[in-house]
């Protein structure tokens, strides 16, 4: 009892060089050797989710299936397969790629130039959930997208803001200008004609004359009709073809001038220079 209670254990060894030591019993391939961890479905081990604490990180189990509807301990049981308690939720075991040890979760993004999905990536393309196999449609259910997936055709990817909801679609590629987004500036337009004139003038008429009153002008003199026989002696009575000489005056004028700015109102892409990827979700193999 004491050398089990404090000394190194060894199985298939009677020098143990560690805590526990276990050695293959035969290397012959006669036996199958290894050690078998407890394997429980996904939904066995979300039931045992009371029992297990900070205490109990390090703990290793074996997962023979996808838990179906996942708490936020069991969120990343997508798949069969060797899963270590970190503390606070399961962790699948060098999930990805074991050389760089960079492990995939439910819910990781990246973007890609791969063509489909893969290994356990779906493309993000607003497809529904329903259409999904059964792990990558629990795993999405579990992100909380129960009937599409987001579309990430065309959009970047924004960082949350605040109370905004995660996988959230928004924004315009394109915009349209309008009046008050042009610059405080004045546009200057030329008005042709003549408002003002500073020195003295005089009005011609276009239409024969000015018939004036109370001149001499073309009566003879006289300030009144004489007769001479001529056919244009009454159109000639206080007849000028122009108005006397006047000061400096002002004439009103008023009018609106438009001064077209050659657009057509075509709205603008706000997007930089950019290089064309697709972007994927993992949703577990």
């Amino acid at each position: 009892m004491s050398n089990a209670a404090y000394a190194q254990i060894g199985i298939n060894t009677a020098v143990p060089i560690a805590s526990l030591d276990i050695v293959a019993k035969r290397n012959d391939g006669s036996t199958a050797e290894g050690v078998l961890p407890p394997r429980l479905s996904g939904d066995e081990i979300k039931a045992g989710d009371p029992q297990y604490t900070e205490n109990h990180a390090g703990t290793v189990i074996y997962a023979s299936a996808a838990v179906r509807l996942p708490s936020p301990k069991t969120v990343n049981i997508t798949s069969a397969g060797l899963y270590y308690y970190d503390g606070k939720m399961w962790q699948r075991m060098l999930q990805g790629d074991p050389k760089k040890l960079n492990p995939q979760f439910a819910g990781d993004i990246k973007n890609s130039v791969q063509p489909s999905d893969h290994n356990g990536w779906y493309l993000l393309n607003g497809r529904s959930v329903s259409s999904l196999p059964t792990t990558a449609k629990t795993s999405a259910t579990g992100l909380g997208f129960t009937t599409s997936l987001p579309d990430a055709t065309d959009r970047i990817l924004k960082t949350r803001n605040g109370a905004e909801l995660l996988g959230t679609q928004g924004g315009n590629n394109n915009m349209t200008i309008t009046r008050s987004n042009l610059p405080d500036i004045n546009l200057v337009g030329v008005v042709s004609g003549t408002a003002e004139s500073a020195g003295a003038h005089s009005h011609a008429s276009d239409e024969g004359g000015f018939l004036l009153g109370g001149t001499n002008v073309g009566n003879n003199g006289s300030g009144h009709y004489q007769g001479n026989g001529e056919s244009s002696s009454w159109g000639g009575v206080g007849l000028m073809s122009s108005t006397s000489a006047s000061g400096a005056h002002i004439h009103s004028l008023s009018g609106i001038a438009t001064i077209p700015t050659g657009g057509i109102g075509a709205p603008m892409d706000n997007r930089s220079a950019y290089l064309v990827v697709n972007t994927f979700i993992y949703l577990g193999e």
